[in-house]
């Protein structure tokens, strides 16, 4: 029955405060930057992307053209003003990126330097506007977290009788369920909606004095997801679900999980630029020399023996950085060496900036996000930390496979989904210092002592495909799943009116 409905393109609109590599701060623009591309060049799609025209945007390096001059819109307020819409393309790709240029919504410079709801919620009403606009009606529009949800509540408000938008599907991808975004209940006038369209938050017992925007698009998405099946099974226990365990549980038959994938044309020791030594499974003794890199360039000992171990990471404390403060002392006694390199906490980078100075021949803290430094951290060392308190996916221990770099990791979220616990790397289950470092100290026995195991480990980690090939054809089903949905719902309010 499906196969009769797609005769044509399937046409996937996504919104989204992130895409790599046009405007990225973490996962979620790696993910809008290449789940849309991979589904067009794949699968009959075609993918078109609303952003931010953030004023980071380097435009020499991707350059757009303006192809609405002072559109006039209706703000989430109800108030009409004028912004500049222009296209570009995700690069190496045909998928257009309409860039959405506008003073009022977007004041900062950087990704999040604004007005959080004021300027996604409105990111997502000018997206609805323009998709009119521009006469492209989606199947389907894919909001990414809680950010964009406006757009979901709204095409089930003031735009359900609309004939343009009633027959388009929606998707809420949840990329970090913690992030709900919200805004005071008395506020509601600014959605250009009444605080009773919010009355059935209550039933779940939500803070009655506010709108919670990640509950409004799963309540109501056609679908929902997240973006591994071990956080969505996790988000819906009291443990995990941050307060909308049983809202999830409620709508567990339009939730599901799908794992994040990988360009692994970007992260690939044969061919990256910032490997210093090229390497493969054929000659992956070739590995050490990298390692041997980083110990000159950051003056630890020299030694191709003493095992290196990374974290490459955001510095807050969904990381479990805590963890690896404890189990410093504990790395040194091992003979180990330990590099850091991420951005974030103040608090948490002066712990790492202290360790440099006590062992500075056995440590090394880089307090910034550098991504080409990443790669060669990832081509260099032995072992990698992923201690997380919870982890919705990862991708540092998706991409430190592929460069034979082991991952110590806790089982949760993602990290359960793809590390197998004594062959591509070592898994812990409880936040604690002893099964941490019970794990770590493990590893490095292998290391030492079980040179052909640790070598058959490597080669297995490095075998693992989490291309987004995988990852693609589930999202098609799940576009799939949500039209379905969506005209069955037609159908039956069409027989009830």
């Amino acid at each position: 029955m499906i196969k009769k409905v797609y005769k044509e393109k399937m046409r996937i609109c996504h919104i989204a405060s992130e895409l790599t590599p046009i405007a990225k701060a973490g996962g979620l623009g790696d993910i809008v930057g290449s789940l849309p591309k991979e589904i067009s060049e794949k699968f009959e799609v075609e993918s078109r992307v609303f952003l931010p025209k953030y004023k980071s945007i380097d435009m020499d390096k991707y350059p757009a053209e303006l192809i609405m001059r002072e559109l006039k819109v209706e703000f989430p307020d109800g108030k009409f003003g004028k912004v500049n819409i222009w296209k570009t393309l995700i690069p190496f790709s045909i998928v257009p990126v309409y860039l959405v240029e506008s003073e009022e919504l977007f004041t900062g410079k950087e990704i999040y330097d604004h007005n959080i709801v004021k300027a996604f919620s409105g990111l997502a009403k000018v997206a609805l506007e323009v998709l009119k606009a521009l006469d492209w009606r989606p199947d389907v529009i894919q909001c990414h977290d809680a950010m964009m949800a406006m757009a979901i509540k709204w095409l089930k408000t003031t735009y359900k009788n609309d004939p343009f938008y009633r027959s388009i599907a929606t998707v809420l991808t949840i990329h970090n369920l913690l992030f709900q975004n919200s805004l005071p209940i008395k506020e509601a006038k600014s959605l250009s909606l009444k605080k009773s369209d919010f009355a059935w938050q209550k039933k779940y017992k939500l803070d009655k004095t506010k709108i919670n925007l990640m509950a409004e698009g799963i309540e109501n998405a056609t679908m929902v997801n997240t973006v591994s099946p071990n956080y969505a099974r996790e988000t819906m226990t009291k443990k995990y679900g941050c307060g909308l365990n049983k809202l999830l549980s409620h709508h567990k038959d339009k939730y599901t999980g799908i794992l994040n994938g990988i360009d692994y044309s970007s992260f690939d020791p044969r061919y990256n630029e910032d490997t210093p030594v090229k390497y493969w499974i054929p000659d992956l003794d070739r590995k050490v020399e990298n390692k041997m890199f980083l110990q000159k360039k950051f003056g630890l000992i020299q030694s191709p023996d003493l095992p290196l171990i990374c974290v490459i990471s955001r510095l807050t404390n969904q990381k479990g950085l805590d963890l690896i403060e404890d189990v410093l002392k504990d790395l040194m006694d091992m003979g180990a060496q330990f590099i850091i390199l991420g951005s974030g906490s103040e608090k948490i980078e002066k712990v790492f900036i202290k360790a440099e100075k006590d062992y500075p021949k056995a440590i090394e803290a880089e307090m910034e996000f550098d991504a080409s430094l990443a790669q060669t951290i990832y081509a260099g060392a032995d072992m990698l930390l992923m201690p997380s308190r919870f982890e919705p996916c990862g991708l540092s221990q998706i991409i430190a496979m592929r460069f034979g770099t082991i991952p110590i990791v806790r089982r949760t979220g993602g990290l359960a989904d793809t590390v197998h616990d004594g062959y591509t790397g070592f898994v812990f289950n409880d936040y604690d210092k002893n099964a941490f470092l019970w794990a770590i100290r493990r590893a490095v026995d292998v290391y030492y002592n079980q040179k052909d195991h640790w070598r058959k480990m490597q080669i297995m980690a490095m075998e693992k495909d989490f291309s987004w090939t995988n990852s693609a054809k589930k999202y098609i089903w799940l576009y799939k799943k949500a039209i379905k949905k969506q005209r069955e719902f037609l159908k039956n309010d069409n027989e009830n009116n």
